[in-house]
């Protein structure tokens, strides 16, 4: 029996990279790729998706296999494609599948959790060392002396305004401590850093490594920096503000790479500008906050939800579900089956 396999790419993971890696196991594949446009069906069971479903339900008609990253898969898509046995999502949530709408067709859902985690924890530890030195702050003075026709470096005592910490010196506390922060954790120990941990899912006997707290405040009373690592669910929305940040001790830092829904960001703009804070880097693209104060603080880092863009997860996470797929024609069982 021939099955025969689609690749559906999009304008942040294109076919391409999923056809190479496809090849490479000598899988064959056909090709199509979703515009950027909006959806003209039901998108209520989904969320940040690309494409438009009634789109989708074209291409999948006749396919035994669906791989993609961001297209939407809606029950209207999978009633398009009765063949449809298995759907590969390059994401570690794939929440622009309807997966119940899946299951109860008998559909089965796999996924690549951990596929950006070295690019994430590679830009965590980017950003420790940054607000540990306080990169943002000093950037900002030099673009403004540029501006105004400055000197840039009046002595060879300028740095004397912008003394730092030291790795070494420094307790790192981990919110979770899943796949993203343990890598964090051993480029941050490898470097002399102590790190401590919360994760309430884990067993602390299994991470002998390093030191795991009962209770989020005590996290942020024992850390210099807290780094946010937790998946956003609606328990956890919300679950760093005043309270938390009033915890810390007075200049500590804080960093977010993971979902700005964990953090109240008005909560956070009133520990940055009152000092008691001394500086944040936020990985975002949802702002719904007071952004447009954060932005203006000096001793902030702010990037467009870039800790996973490197060219290493988009080919990881193509290797992945190529190696499932495999396993599936195979009859072999699936390491990351939803």
């Amino acid at each position: 029996m021939t099955n025969r396999i689609l690749i559906i790419g999009d304008s942040y993971m294109n076919a391409e990279t999923f056809r190479v890696a496809f090849s490479a196991r000598g899988l064959d594949a056909d090709v199509e790729t979703v515009e950027l446009h909006e959806a003209t069906s039901d998108v209520s069971t989904i969320r940040e998706f690309e494409g438009d479903p009634a789109d989708v339900a074209k291409l999948v008609d006749g396919y035994d296999i669906v791989v993609l990253h961001a297209a939407p898969i809606t029950a209207a898509v999978l009633d398009a494609a009765p063949d449809l046995r298995l759907i590969g999502c390059a994401r570690g949530g794939p929440v622009n599948v309807d997966i119940q709408a899946a299951k109860s067709r008998g559909v089965r859902v796999t996924t690549t959790p951990g596929k950006n985690a070295d690019a994430v924890a590679d830009l965590t530890i980017g950003f420790l060392i940054s607000l540990l030195r306080n990169v943002p702050a000093s950037l900002r003075d030099v673009d403004e002396r540029i501006r105004t026709g400055q000197q840039l470096a009046e002595s060879t005592f300028e740095g004397a305004k912008w003394f730092g910490r030291e790795l070494s010196t420094t307790t790192l506390g981990l919110i979770g401590y899943g796949n993203v922060a343990r890598l964090v954790s051993a480029r941050a120990r490898a470097l002399g850093t102590r790190v401590i941990a919360y994760d309430p899912f884990i067993d602390a006997d299994t991470v002998p490594e390093i030191d795991v707290v009962s209770e989020l405040n005590e996290l942020f009373t024992r850390s210099d920096v807290v780094s946010v690592h937790a998946r956003a669910t609606d328990d956890n929305r919300g679950m760093v503000g005043a309270e938390q940040f009033g915890a810390m001790k007075e200049g500590s830092l804080f960093i977010n790479t993971a979902r700005e829904s964990l953090v109240d960001e008005q909560a956070l703009l009133e520990a940055l500008t009152s000092g008691h804070l001394g500086g944040a880097a936020l990985d975002v693209n949802e702002p719904d906050g007071p952004w447009r104060d954060l932005v203006a603080q000096p001793n902030l880092v702010l990037t467009p939800h870039l800790a996973g863009a490197t060219f290493e997860t988009l080919r990881r996470g193509a290797d992945m579900l190529a190696s499932e797929v495999e396993a599936f024609l195979a009859g072999d069982d699936l390491r990351w089956e939803r």
